[in-house]
């Protein structure tokens, strides 16, 4: 999905800009701050107000007018605000802001992710593959491999279904349905696993933003 396609949708309020840069500030190189101010400008951009008042910006903020105004020069140099010389109603051009290397940047992150991501599953695939075909002594079928690529859907580690394997093997039951069936079974056990408290930076964040 390209540049032009996610701003009409942040236009027409189906993904929302604050939401967006919030899951994603980190994995384009910005801070908790700078992520504020971000979605400040957009604020003010909803709001017809191109250019950028440091001061009015400030007061928006918990940082001193100083502060913002460093900041925004350092977003400005790094690319995620850009900067345009426009004409005005008076015959002179005047500078207008726009964040659209920030939706770009976002995108590139997000693409870069998921093709990771699939990197990833790609090689576990491929390392539970080997690791089945050496215990069962044989190549597995279309089937089995259909079978684990749906574990790993599933969100079984790659341990997992290594340790449920070994499990089957000593066993001596060698069969991908033996094998589910282990992992089926765990999955009905209890579990142990601590509950975290849900208050995180982006609730703090979204208090932020919403004030």
């Amino acid at each position: 999905m390209d540049t032009m396609n996610i701003k009409q949708l942040i236009k027409q309020n189906i993904v929302d800009f604050s939401e967006l840069v919030l899951n994603n500030y980190h994995k384009i190189g910005l801070d908790e701050t700078d992520a504020v101010i971000i979605i400040k400008l957009n604020y003010l951009l909803n709001r017809n107000i191109t250019f950028i008042h440091p001061k009015k910006l400030a007061d928006m903020l918990s940082i001193s007018a100083g502060t913002t105004t460093k900041r925004i020069n350092n977003l400005i140099d790094a690319g995620y605000i850009n900067i345009e010389l426009k004409p005005n109603g008076n015959g002179k051009e005047t500078e207008v802001f726009n964040l659209d290397t920030v939706i770009e940047r976002i995108i590139k992150a997000d693409f870069e992710d998921k093709m990771s991501t699939k990197e990833d599953e790609d090689t576990v695939e491929k390392r539970l593959v080997q690791l089945f075909e050496t215990e069962f002594r044989r190549p597995l079928s279309v089937l089995d491999i259909q079978t684990i690529t749906k574990w790993l859907n599933d969100n079984y580690t790659y341990d997992q279904i290594k340790n449920a394997l070994y499990e089957a093997a000593k066993a001596r039951k060698l069969s991908i349905k033996y094998v589910d069936a282990i992992l089926l079974r765990q999955d009905e056990e209890p579990s142990d696993k601590k509950k975290y408290n849900q208050t995180t930076l982006i609730k703090d964040l979204k208090k932020i933003w919403t004030e």
